[in-house]
Formats: C-alpha cells, structure tokens, sequence
C-alpha cells in the first residue's frame, strides 16, 4: 500500500511505482551487502522525480532510473563511498526537512478535492496555483482526509509496530467502493478516477528519452540514492550489531535501479521505514528483501484492481504521515 502513494508523490502511475518496488527490491537483495535493507519507492527520491515528471512527462522517469544506476555503478567503481563520511549530518537533515515539505505540500490539492488546476514548472508557482483556487475545496474531501490523518497518527503513537497504511488502505478501498456504487450520498476523487483503469503488470517496456537535464537530475538522484541506502544500512546494523558490506550494497543499489528502469521502474533506495519494520519483523538474512519483492508481485495480481477505489484525500493522509515521520 505505501509503494502506490509514493509512486503517486514522485509524478507516476501506481503501476509504475509497484514495478519497482518488486524490481529494485528483488535485485538489491541478490547482489546487495546488507541483510536488512528493502529497496524500493522512497519519499528521498519523490520530490527530485516529481519535478523530472512535470517538465518531462511521466515516460521519461525510467531513464532516469538507468542513468543514475550507472553513476552509481560509476561511483562504486573509483569507491566514493570512502569519501562520503565527510558530508555533514546537518546537510542530510536540511535535505530531509525539505523533501518532507514537498511531499505534504504536494497533497494540498488532494486534501482538498481541487481539481484541474493549471500545472506550473516550479514547485512554489503549484502552490501558489492551489492556494488561489481554494474556495473551491470541497468539504468532504477535506474531511475524509482529517479522518483518516488522524487515525493514521493514533495508530503511529498507539500501535507504531503495525504500519498504519496497511490498515487504512482496506478501508479506504471500502469507503470508495460505496461511493461508487452509489451506497453512500457523496462521491470524491478516486485513484481510478485519476489514472483510469490499474491493471497489474511486471514490466513496461520504457521510452528512452534523452533530455537536457537526465545526466544532472540522475546524478543528484544518484547521489541521494547511496547516502539513503548507505544510512538506512548503517542504521540496521547498530540495531542489530552486524555488519553490511558496503562495497555489495552500491554495486547492488546500482543495479537495482538500471534493472528497475529497463521494467518501465522509477529510481529506487533503502528505505528506512520499511528496513526498520523488516528488522522489528524477525528478518536475519537479505532473504526477506527477496520475499517482500515476490509477495509484492504476487499481492499486485490479486489485489490492485481493488486500489482504483482509494480516495485520493485518503492517500494524502498516508503521504503527509510520510513527511511527518521524515521530519
């Protein structure tokens, strides 16, 4: 359920965002060096992609994956690692603070039900755009919202050893449900309203695109990619105290994302929710990281056609918990 708010977040298809959750995930734990990260969909790499998105157009996105694959190939090879310790903590928490920032402000109009709003190149214009447009909010969709931002803040701080997503995602798929078949007297934006029919796929065959700004934008995707997954490993061994091999890790974070890309995958790294949950879970061996991928494929086939039903206010609630968890 998270890997479809955060493809959402980054400017994709739900489709798009499950392909490299299974991918990245499948091929990070193969060839990585850590036996507790789960590559995947990130909120780090969600406001650089999402900005790649709006000037370049969805289609664009995979190539962005391969190219900064291969920087991080490249960068494996003259072993930049070693030299990664000297950036300071404050700069990783700036960048923190500031990608949170983006993913909840980027939910403002789905909180709010504004609909077809003109999209504006720099992310501030957007905003700007929504706040002009707000008497058109609408009531139950801001509402809906509250409900569920709520509940999924209660179960952060009431049960935070279960993923509030998990629970919200079914009943948010039920409330849609209703509505659509006309079981309830209100009708909100839903993610099928948005991205019409989801049908669950393993690979979509990607356009390269060249574009101006692929190398510079992959290479900061790059860079954000290793210092994510390098932390979240780091952070999973003082849990557990064990020991990754970080020389692995990069040669299989590089991997990951050219393998997600060529399946029509967006970039992917660590993500330190779902390593933290996969340590809390039992997990001793990078095994898991295998399992989760295939289970995803597999929960993709029986279940995603049931997601076009979600409300998208109910998918800001999960995206602004994201950001308030970065922060």
């Amino acid at each position: 359920p998270l890997s479809i708010p955060l493809a959402v977040a980054a400017g994709v298809s739900p489709t798009t965002g499950l392909i490299t959750a299974i991918w990245a995930a499948l091929i990070a734990s193969i060839f990585g060096g850590s036996n507790y990260n789960i590559v995947g969909v990130t909120g780090a790499l969600s406001g650089v992609i999402a900005s790649y998105a709006l000037i370049n157009g969805p289609a664009s996105v995979p190539m962005l994956a391969i190219t900064a694959g291969l920087l991080i190939l490249f960068a494996y090879l003259i072993r930049l690692e070693k030299y990664l310790i000297f950036i300071p903590s404050s700069v990783i928490h700036g960048f923190s603070l500031g990608i949170a920032l983006i993913i909840a402000l980027n939910q403002f109009n789905f909180a709010l039900g504004l609909k077809n709003l003109a999209k504006h190149e720099k992310f501030i214009d957007n905003i700007f755009e929504s706040f002009s447009n707000i008497t058109n909010f609408s009531l139950t969709t801001f509402i809906i919202f509250l409900i569920f931002f709520f509940v999924l803040f209660i179960i952060r701080k009431k049960l935070p050893a279960i993923p509030g997503a998990l629970i919200v995602s079914p009943i948010g798929i039920l409330i849609g449900y209703l509505m659509t078949n006309n079981f309830i007297p209100f009708k909100i934006e839903t993610l099928g309203d948005k991205f019409g029919e989801i049908k669950p796929v393993l690979i979509q065959i990607p356009s390269f695109m060249f574009t101006k700004t692929l190398f510079t934008t992959s290479l900061v995707i790059a860079l954000i990619a290793i210092l994510e997954t390098l932390l979240s490993a780091k952070i999973a061994d003082v849990a557990t105290k064990t020991k990754f091999n970080i020389r692995k890790e990069m040669f299989g974070l590089g991997l990951a994302n050219i393998v997600s890309g060529i399946f029509g995958g967006i970039p992917a790294t660590a993500a330190l929710a779902r390593t933290a949950f996969n340590i809390k879970s039992g997990a001793t061996n990078r095994i898991s990281a295998t399992f989760c991928s295939l289970f995803i494929a597999l929960g993709s086939f029986l279940f995603l056609s049931y997601f076009r039903f979600i409300p998208m206010a109910v998918i800001a609630a999960i995206l602004v918990n994201v950001a308030i968890n970065m922060i």
